[in-house]
């Protein structure tokens, strides 16, 4: 056997039979996957057998399942790591990058304001919050790093769709709908278009009480180098003290230029591409 293949660590454990399939074929994937990505030169079936005691029969069906999803690539009957793998490597460096460079933005302003501040990108349609610096004091929001919210009932949310292209906007609308999370959610897809024109008049984004009770937020869009959105910035706190006259005042345009200040920084040239109208 060749020695530039490497074997996998451990073979995959043995499990029941009954609805193991799934979770198994998941395992082997992800085996084939890890030695592709360790080998550093592209492999044939047979060696991809070999390095992970799999029948060849069941590697066949793996690899044609991965490539059909772009996750291997062959070629001359060997297969490499594919571009879906790549893409979503860069997504993820993407992330860290934003989150390194919103790390001490984020500090300035929950020192300056009090209030919990965030950071969340749009994965899937759905706000994750990839950073957050608490506030001070007793009250704790119900975020948490790695958490998922929807997008049309945050600020976040909306602060990122509001600067979708606006086909982009309505797919997200269209998968996971508008379900009401508050009273005061949006649940109208009109009211809801209107609502994204208001955010890029103003520059920020304000979750009314829509999505948890006695909680609201504002927030502004961040930008990349492509001037695309790359994720959003917030402050949260209880609606006593992040009150509609405090968000215009002050709390909308601060979260607006620390935006801008975390844009700058990964790169964002100051234009944004030109926008197609609503539908």
């Amino acid at each position: 056997m060749d020695s530039a293949i490497p074997h996998p660590r451990a073979r995959p454990r043995a499990r029941p039979a009954a609805g193991a399939d799934g979770v198994q074929s998941v395992e082997r994937a992800i085996a084939l996957l890890n030695i592709l990505g360790r080998a550093g030169r592209p492999l044939t079936a047979g060696e991809l057998s070999v390095a992970s005691s799999l029948p060849r029969p069941t590697v066949y069906r793996l690899l044609q399942t991965l490539d059909g999803h772009g996750m291997v690539t062959a070629a001359d009957h060997r297969f490499v790591i594919g571009p879906r793998v790549l893409w979503l490597a860069g997504q993820r460096l993407e992330q860290i990058e934003l989150r390194t460079a919103g790390r001490p933005i984020l500090l300035d302003l929950r020192d300056c304001t009090g209030e919990t501040a965030h950071l969340g990108v749009l994965e899937q349609g759905q706000v994750v919050y990839i950073d957050k610096t608490e506030a001070p004091g007793p009250m704790r929001m119900a975020s948490a790093i790695g958490k998922i919210m929807p997008a049309h009932s945050t600020a976040l949310g909306k602060a990122m769709l509001a600067y979708l292209p606006a086909r982009e906007a309505g797919a997200v609308l269209d998968l996971w709908g508008m379900p009401r999370r508050t009273p005061r959610t949006i649940t109208d897809r009109r009211r809801f278009v209107s609502e994204l024109a208001t955010i890029r008049a103003r520059g920020y984004a304000v979750d009314n009480i829509e999505n948890e009770e006695g909680v609201r937020c504002v927030a502004a869009p961040i930008f990349d180098h492509r001037g695309r959105v790359a994720g959003a910035v917030s402050l949260s706190g209880s609606s006593r003290t992040v009150t509609l006259a405090r968000v215009r005042r002050s709390l909308g345009p601060l979260v607006r230029q620390a935006a801008g200040r975390i844009s700058r920084a990964v790169g964002w040239p100051g234009t944004l591409p030109a926008r197609e109208e609503e539908h």
